[in-house]
């Protein structure tokens, strides 16, 4: 996952398009598929095509993780984490160590470790 980290935030942009950006659902679906699980990166780039960064309806964040997971009370390893933010918030994902891996439109992908992640805790189901 070394790969990730640094690279910068953009809407519109997936992992390996060559663009060196990435947006916070992109990069929890490539992190998702790196751990093993199904490939949700399609079904993220269909609901965001549909959208600008300034016209997406940020309840759409929630009614997908709650459609294609479970909420979870406490933080487990390779959960989402759907972290506060001031205008929107963002998903990062829980590594095997507790570590939390997420995006910053400042900073870039970040891996922040062994961290006490703020926010709702997802487990995906496929």
């Amino acid at each position: 996952m070394n790969d990730l980290i640094g690279l910068q935030y953009s809407w519109s942009s997936k992992y390996g398009d060559g663009t060196g950006a990435i947006n916070c659902a992109l990069l929890a679906a490539e992190v998702h598929k790196r751990l093993g699980y199904y490939d949700y990166t399609n079904e993220v780039i269909a609901i965001l095509s549909k959208h600008t960064e300034n016209n997406f309806p940020k309840r759409n964040i929630v009614k997908w993780l709650l459609d294609n997971g479970k909420r979870l009370k406490k933080p487990e390893p390779h959960a989402i984490v759907l972290m506060p933010g001031v205008h929107v918030g963002a998903l990062g994902t829980l590594t095997d160590d507790a570590s939390l891996l997420f995006i910053s439109k400042q900073f870039g992908v970040i891996l922040a470790k062994h961290c006490h992640p703020v926010g709702h805790f997802f487990k995906l189901h496929k």
